[in-house]
């Protein structure tokens, strides 16, 4: 039986150490080796490592809250799941350790990103809806009929900032604002504002290249040009807005005449960025699309990366559709040769190009990405799908990674500390006896690390405390079988009963404590959010690895050394 127990300690502790070791070696590696073992995607060699949780080495803390008011019953039910599912497959392919992401409440979900060192790509990855759309670009005409129509409602209209004043909007005595029609001079109806603008359809982005000969006029808005006297050209599918000037078109564009004589069948949507305008300045497209999407990302298959073919140096997104997507893609492109498609992710317009010839492959490509890091993001969010519906960051919380250098200096020297006082303590009271009782609470400790190794959890300042409360509680059992042992040979019995009647009269007692404090970590780690996860996890690790080291190995020496010679007394 001894020799079964022997084998069973030493595979613990051998195994405990191969476990233990890709941390020991990856903690003493240079920043240098740790890039390079990431570039090289050795995964199974990191999944090995004892990660760090957010506190200890930076990174952020999200509280998202999900909009389901536009979502009937049924898709509110399951709609923060699905954004969670979401969440992390955007986060695993974003190539985040070890993130938390779970639920709090009925619409809310914690988000940690532990070791994060860009939080502004990743607010962007998480925040993004992604909600890919293909829409047809309205002919220049309609957008020449569709300004003259504003500039003839919107009279009196009076805009300071983005706050629009109605005040002084002719009206007729039914209160119908679109009365003052009627009312214009013919020469007002017959000025089309696309005769003042300059017609251009390559005048902005990179889309529509050829910036380097279009200047920012200096605009004075005209009483008789209420709306495009804020527009610096129009182009066949939009406008162009002087970016310091976007409100104000937004504010006039919410207004209840603006809206009267806008089509039913038609809607504004801005170009996703602002770009540099010659002169100075910079500018922005607003297209007039269809307000019916053709075809959305629901049919969207994958997203990748490639080298755009006019400019390697540039990432373009390329995408490829299902088959019933290429065959939607295939007729529409057919039908509208010659003619914009606007590629709309998240009610922005991230190109329009022109279509040249049927597509029937099912495979378009997205253009005009400001680098090699925004493709990547692109293609993430596209394969991870959209959220079923918006999300917003309402709680932020950023822990730089100095501060997590702090805490885990802190946490070592006070985990450090309480080791060496409680084996002081054991060595100084209990002599030769508290040297076996110091060796359990070594191999304790390593124990419980190669677990949370093996477990791939991460390692907090919760779990920290949980480990040195393990300390205590591993010294509390082997104080509890001392002093039984002592009461023992207090009667004048041998050692070896001595011993024997120890450990059988502290068992009880040892198993009841533990047991009680293992509910509690159950408890605790059924309910708890992320950090009190953290503190039951290693507590409930510590608990069994403290029964083992006490009931079982300090028994076995005590066993070892009394079945060899006669002992009379004993250092305890």
């Amino acid at each position: 039986m001894q020799k079964w127990k022997i084998l069973i300690i030493i595979a613990i502790i051998g195994y405990s150490i191969y476990a233990l070791y890709p941390s020991y070696a990856y903690y003493n590696m240079s920043e240098a080796e740790r890039d390079r073992l990431s570039t090289e995607k050795r995964d199974k060699y990191l999944e090995s490592v004892i990660k760090l949780g957010l506190d200890l080495q930076g990174g952020m803390h999200l509280v998202l809250e999900v909009d389901d008011s536009g979502l009937d019953d049924n898709a509110k039910k399951d709609a923060p799941d699905r954004v969670m599912e979401i969440m992390r497959n955007r986060i695993d392919q974003f190539g985040v350790a070890e993130p938390v992401i779970q639920r709090q409440g009925d619409k809310r979900i914690i988000v940690q990103l532990p070791g994060l060192e860009d939080p502004d790509r990743a607010r962007n990855l998480v925040g993004t809806t992604a909600l890919l759309e293909f829409r047809l670009v309205r002919e220049p005409d309609e957008v020449g009929r569709i300004l003259t129509d504003f500039d003839r409602v919107l009279k009196g209209v009076k805009v300071e900032g983005s706050v629009v004043d109605t005040s002084g909007v002719v009206t007729s005595e039914d209160g119908d604002t679109t009365a003052v029609v009627e009312e214009e001079t013919q020469a007002a109806k017959e000025t089309s504002p696309a005769d003042s603008l300059i017609s251009d359809a390559d005048s902005l982005l990179p889309i529509l290249p050829g910036t380097e000969d279009l200047e920012v006029p200096t605009q004075e808005i005209s009483e008789d040009r209420p709306f495009t006297s804020y527009l610096i050209t129009q182009f066949d599918g939009g406008v162009v807005v002087d970016e310091r000037n976007v409100r104000e078109v937004n504010a006039l564009l919410e207004t209840p005449q603006a809206k009267r004589v806008m089509p039913r069948n038609s809607e504004f949507f801005w170009g996703s960025r602002a770009q540099p305008l010659q002169g100075g300045g910079e500018g922005r497209v607003l297209y007039l699309l269809e307000n019916r999407a053709t075809l959305d990302g629901s049919t969207l298959i994958d997203a990748l990366t490639r080298n755009d073919p006019d400019d390697p140096t540039l990432l373009n997104v390329v995408f490829r559709l299902n088959r019933q997507g290429a065959m939607i893609f295939a007729r529409f492109t057919g039908e509208n040769i010659g003619r914009r498609i606007a590629i709309v992710l998240d009610d922005n317009v991230r190109s329009a190009p022109v279509v040249q010839s049927k597509i029937p492959g099912g495979e378009g490509r997205i253009t005009g990405l400001d680098d090699d890091q925004e493709a990547n993001d692109l293609c993430i969010v596209l394969r991870a799908g959209a959220l079923p519906a918006p999300v917003s960051i309402i709680e932020e919380r950023t822990v730089g990674p100095t501060l997590g250098r702090d805490s885990i200096v802190a946490g070592a020297y006070a985990a450090l500390g309480g080791f060496i006082v409680v084996m002081l303590f054991i060595l100084v009271y209990y002599r030769a006896s508290g040297l076996l009782a110091c060796g359990a609470l070594i191999l304790n400790l390593i124990i419980v690390l190669a677990v949370l190794a093996k477990l791939h959890a991460a390692l907090t300042l919760p779990g920290i405390a949980g480990i040195i409360l393990t300390i205590g509680m591993a010294v509390d059992a082997n104080v509890l079988i001392f002093e039984r042992i002592r009461e023992e040979l207090a009667k004048a019995k041998t050692v070896r009963s001595a011993i024997d009647a120890g450990y059988e009269r502290a068992f009880r007692t040892i198993v009841d404590a533990n047991v009680t404090t293992l509910i509690t970590a159950f408890v605790l780690w059924q309910f708890g959010t992320g950090p009190i996860k953290g503190f039951a996890t290693t507590l409930s690790i510590g608990i069994a690895a403290s029964m083992f080291t006490a009931l079982v190995c300090t028994r076995l020496v005590f066993d070892l050394i009394t079945s060899r010679r006669q002992l009379r007394t004993l250092s305890i």
